[in-house]
């Protein structure tokens, strides 16, 4: 009866083997030194992401950080997926509209944010500041998913007739070209200001509107 006892108490106990707590314990780590490298992208840019400067910062080997990612590319891409994430939940904040035109300015107001407020990020993803670094094809399925919003609001609007275009991805790349050539004229240093190039932005964001929404649905 004890033993029956003891065992029913046991079972309820989950048990970690070892390979699997090691395996925890170096994802734990990984996200850890991406951690410690998004601090440093965001407090001193692109050029202060250095494999010895992060493993500084972690207070560990540098032998470590190749270990788990291979050269500086490896490290580069948890950063982009990173920024990928960061941008996905830039998005998922704004509340849908019922109007396709208020909403769509909505997420243009959040992908100006986050170009602005996450500009390190942003160089990184869209800028290519890590020259070393070049999007591989996890990297560009984030890049979707975190425009996902925009595409599928865009799909939508196609459905319903309030789009010219038919094509869904040349809608979504006429829409997203134009914004991140402001926003990057801006972060290069080609707009003499912040509210200049915010101005521009507007300006563009109607014109993206003016452009594609169906004439006899503006009619």
């Amino acid at each position: 009866m004890k033993d029956q006892l003891f065992n029913t108490k046991d079972s309820t106990h989950n048990v970690t083997t070892f390979q699997e707590a090691r395996l925890q314990h170096t994802e734990n780590l990984r996200q850890n030194i991406v951690h410690a490298a998004a601090s440093l992208l965001q407090e001193h840019g692109p050029e202060a992401v250095t494999v010895r400067r992060v493993a500084e910062r972690m207070e560990c080997s540098t032998k470590i950080i190749y270990n788990l990612f291979g050269k500086k590319e490896g490290l580069a891409k948890h950063l982009y997926m990173e920024g990928c994430t960061l941008l996905s939940q830039t998005f998922e904040n704004v509340l849908p509209q019922a109007s396709f035109e208020i909403y769509f300015r909505d997420l243009t107001q959040a992908y100006w944010n986050f170009g602005i407020q996450q500009s390190s990020f942003y160089q990184l993803m869209f800028g290519g500041s890590f020259s070393e670094f070049k999007p591989d094809a996890e990297s560009m399925q984030g890049t979707a998913t975190a425009l996902k919003q925009i595409s599928e609001l865009t799909q939508t609007a196609i459905k319903q007739g309030l789009i010219q275009e038919k094509d869904p991805l040349l809608a979504v790349r006429l829409i997203w070209a134009p914004l991140h050539g402001v926003i990057h004229l801006y972060l290069g240093g080609h707009i003499e200001s912040e509210e200049a190039a915010k101005k521009l932005y507007d300006h563009t964001v109607t014109m993206i509107m003016n452009t594609l929404i169906n004439p006899s649905v503006q009619g």
